[in-house]
């Protein structure tokens, strides 16, 4: 008997889910939107990966209005748009650690497919 709860008690504290998704953004305002893309780099290392891009948002994004959401297997990263504000182009620097790891990132729209490294 002290064994099955011995083994009860492990499994249940060895199922608590330890999930997290961590983020910090850099931006840098480049000008005004072009129609010019640059392709979205990542790199992996032992904090996460660090993707870099440029996107045209509103001209006075200020970096604390931007969503990054779970679902699934994929990371989900929205930025602000307004219809009639003026838009400018940025580039971002965008570091995500997540635990348990992805496989699919959508970065303002593009879908990026991740090979994480082993860590």
């Amino acid at each position: 008997m002290k064994y099955a709860l011995v083994i009860i008690f492990s499994c249940l504290l060895y199922s608590c889910s330890n999930s997290f998704i961590n983020h910090e953004l850099k931006f840098e305002r480049l000008g005004n939107c072009t129609p010019i893309k640059k392709p979205v780099t990542m790199v992996s290392n032992i904090n996460g990966e660090r993707y870099e891009f440029l996107t045209c948002m509103d001209d006075g994004f200020d970096g604390k209005h931007y969503t990054v959401d779970r679902k699934g297997d994929s990371i989900i990263v929205s930025f602000p748009r307004s219809v009639n504000k003026k838009q400018a182009m940025y580039n971002i620097i965008l570091d995500i650690d997540a635990k348990p790891p992805y496989h699919h990132i959508l970065l303002d729209g593009g879908e990026v497919t991740v090979v994480q490294t082993e860590r």
